[in-house]
């Protein structure tokens, strides 16, 4: 890829995702206590208070230097890490990530949200010990997402906007689509398409299913909390595209070119 074209993704899928991370940082501030619907802190820590304030002021502070790209490198470091080890909490209560469609949503959200970051933080720096366990975290949680719009269908075909028919047909199209496009991350064939096709997914069920309804339901928290989460994963997948490295299916490589053996008489 072009150095300007993964410049510029770069640039948009950062956007995206500290616009995010600052929403849940205010979300945390005007609630002033952990809550079911935040993916990144279990509401079962104590002190309930305490935690919440130091997230709303860790993640308005993170959210505003990534918008300006103050040390973005280790900003997104301390993000993934920081991430990494709340999504690490919620397997305290394994059994309610197993087998509870719930916990194991929100569980997955926090890891592709601290996968994100980790992206962020390997295509600033270069380094792959950053970027590629982010891809392979992003790709199985793909897989799962995709899974659940099968285990769920009936549950998630009533999300679906009246205006759109054949809803259980968008909530399987959209379950195959994750699917494929984890599997195609995590094998890195054709994964800039792949990321490609996130973003319009992601970003598409943002205009035509959470805008909406947040703005009917302005002081629904679950409500902005989900649309927070679908932006920062529209920024994940302009991240991906960015980092992607793969080959094309049925594309030859190029030969690696001949050295000439010096003449001998």
């Amino acid at each position: 890829m072009p150095k300007s074209s993964s410049s510029a993704l770069t640039t948009a899928g950062r956007i995206l995702f500290a616009l995010a991370i600052l929403g849940f940082g205010i979300q945390y501030a005007l609630y002033g206590h952990l809550r079911r619907g935040l993916p990144l802190c279990p509401i079962w820590l104590h002190p309930n208070t305490v935690l919440a304030y130091a997230l709303a002021a860790l993640c308005i502070a993170a959210g505003v230097a990534l918008l300006t790209t103050w040390r973005t490198t280790i900003i997104s470091l301390i993000l993934g890490l920081l991430f990494l080890g709340t999504s690490a909490l919620y397997l305290m209560h394994f059994i309610y990530v197993a087998y509870d469609g719930d916990g194991r949503t929100l569980f997955l959200e926090c890891l592709c949200l601290a996968s994100t970051a980790l992206i962020l933080h390997g295509l600033s720096s270069g380094s792959k010990y950053s970027l590629m366990p982010g891809r392979l975290f992003i790709a199985i949680a793909l897989v799962i997402f995709g899974i659940q719009h099968f285990l769920y269908v009936r549950y998630l075909s009533t999300l679906v906007p009246h205006y759109l028919p054949g809803h259980h047909l968008w909530v399987l199209g959209t379950g195959f689509a994750l699917i494929a496009a984890g599997l195609s991350i995590a094998t890195t064939i054709e994964d800039k398409y792949a990321a490609y096709g996130l973003f319009v997914l992601f970003f598409g069920w943002l205009v035509l299913l959470h805008v909406p309804r947040i703005l009917h339901a302005l002081h629904n928290g679950d409500e902005w909390s989900s649309g927070f989460v679908v932006l920062a994963f529209s920024g994940t997948s302009l991240l991906l595209a960015a980092s992607s490295t793969g080959t094309a299916i049925g594309k030859p490589s190029k030969p690696a070119p001949r050295k000439e053996r010096p003449w001998r008489p």
